[in-house]
């Protein structure tokens, strides 16, 4: 079993310094491999928000968390009888305390500390975690979900938060982050959630809070619910989503993707939001109470935007700004290349020649990104909805190549293997032989022609020595 200690670790790189998928793209002079070993690290995912709480003043601080089991200490479970072989512990502290209102905004995060500060609030959560077998227990696409919070009043607070996991007897603690408290009804701009999942009821509507934040699933619509402060029956609202442009940095607004006026069918009122956990996920119960908060729901058409960052904003008549608050759509599984914008265009030589290439990487970065997206544009078999299913295909053969070809001589796209899976797909046979007195040899069978590899050394590596179309 790997060690608690290397994993709380990298749980911690995970929560406090995650570079963006924006940061990646834009970055020159990375290989694939670095890229590959990046992709490889399935990230935790700790989030933070506020809700009303149980009085005009008081403010719940909900801290949601999602982590692959890949980055779970298991260890092998004695009792067999619920036929699960492995077991994993968590204990979660959220540890809040009273910070000087006149020093708040001076402090910069890295100097911000506990000491001497007065407990506001403390709240703890543990859980024990099953896996059937060991390949469940490494598993990046079973996570372990919660929420742990605590009520505060107005006011200003610096917190930690403390991991222990398995047997370690040391809590692992975060970096201390502040947060200032305003009463929910005295907001400027309300808070946006998002989510995959809605299901309205006629007294309490259920709202399946995203387990990544406001992250959400690239090419799939969601659902926003908008905090609207200060809302009158008698006003008009407006939706606009905009297209971010990123760097490290600076965030500029880039273009207007999406803009819809709310009706009475997108408000709701009197809604005291109750936090509550089912099936292995946090949600909101949209409880109808008296003196509750107003709040907008909109289903986001998201399968017509990029894989990009933006602004979600709710605007009055006026064009004040009522709510806002960024999102990120992410292809969970992108292929590797599609990470960078220059290893992308570099992988277009199995299929473009080198003069094609040449005008596609000429320009400053958003000319570049430009030309990339109109070569593959113009390719779509769908071109009516954002995703591309032949650009997706494509950069998936090659990082089926890296992973199934690579030897200690050769990456597997650079192989002869390789560049003819990139091109032409998984064959529909493949014939291996092992002559008694020569080389091995691989026959891959295609509809409408033959590919022989031969084997040049005892560790993978083939060659390409026949090419037989039928």
């Amino acid at each position: 079993m790997k060690t608690s200690k290397k994993y709380l670790a990298a749980l911690f790189i995970t929560i406090f310094s995650i570079a963006s998928v924006s940061e990646l793209y834009g970055q020159r002079n990375i290989s694939y491999q670095e890229l590959a070993m990046r992709q490889q690290q399935q990230q935790a995912s700790f989030n933070y928000m506020t809700l009303p709480g149980n009085d005009n003043e008081a403010v719940q601080f909900v801290v949601t968390f999602h982590i692959p089991y890949s980055s779970l200490p298991f260890k092998k479970n004695k009792d067999r009888s619920s036929g699960n072989e492995y077991f994993s512990t968590m204990d979660l502290m959220l540890e809040v305390f009273k910070a000087e209102d006149a020093n708040f905004n001076k402090r910069k995060d890295e100097d911000l500390t506990i000491e001497g500060l007065e407990p506001a609030g403390r709240a703890f959560w543990a859980d024990t975690v099953y896996a059937k077998n060991y390949e469940r227990s490494q598993s990046d696409d079973q996570f372990l979900s919660g929420y742990i919070k605590v009520n505060l009043n107005p006011g200003s607070y610096n917190y930690i938060l403390q991991i222990k996991r398995g047997e370690q007897t040391d809590s692992r603690i975060s970096r201390t982050r502040k947060i200032h408290i305003t009463p929910y009804s005295q907001k400027k701009a309300g808070n946006i959630l998002v989510s995959p999942t809605y299901i309205e009821k006629p007294e309490s509507s259920r709202f399946i809070l995203n387990t990544s934040g406001n992250t959400v699933e690239y090419a799939k619509n969601f659902y926003a619910l908008a905090y609207l402060p200060q809302y009158e029956e008698t006003e008009s609202y407006t939706v606009e989503i905009t297209k971010l442009s990123t760097t490290q940095e600076d965030t500029t607004q880039q273009n207007n993707v999406f803009s819809k006026k709310l009706t009475g069918e997108h408000i709701k009122t009197d809604i005291q939001p109750q936090l509550l956990y089912n099936e292995g996920k946090p949600y909101l119960n949209l409880n109808t109470t008296d003196n509750g908060y107003a709040y907008a729901i909109i289903e986001v058409p998201n399968s017509e935007f990029e894989n990009s960052l933006y602004q979600f904003r709710v605007k009055n008549s006026a064009g004040d700004v009522v709510a806002r608050d960024n999102f990120r759509s992410k292809w969970e599984d992108m292929p590797t290349s599609l990470l960078n914008l220059d290893t992308a265009i570099e992988m277009l030589r199995f299929i473009a020649d080198k003069e094609t290439i040449r005008k596609i990487d000429s320009g400053n970065p958003a000319e570049r990104e430009r030309k990339f997206r109109s070569f593959w544009k113009e390719r779509d078999p769908t071109p009516k909805t954002e995703f591309n299913e032949l650009m997706a295909e494509y950069y998936r053969r090659i990082d089926h190549t890296y992973k199934k070809f690579t030897t200690e001589n050769t990456i597997g796209f650079n192989s002869d293997r390789g560049e003819i899976y990139i091109k032409y797909g998984p064959p529909n046979d493949i014939n291996r032989k092992f002559p008694k007195n020569g080389a091995t040899t691989e026959i891959w069978t295609y509809p409408d022609r033959k590919f022989v590899f031969k084997a040049t050394t005892g560790f993978g590596d083939f060659k390409l020595i026949s090419n037989q179309s039928k």
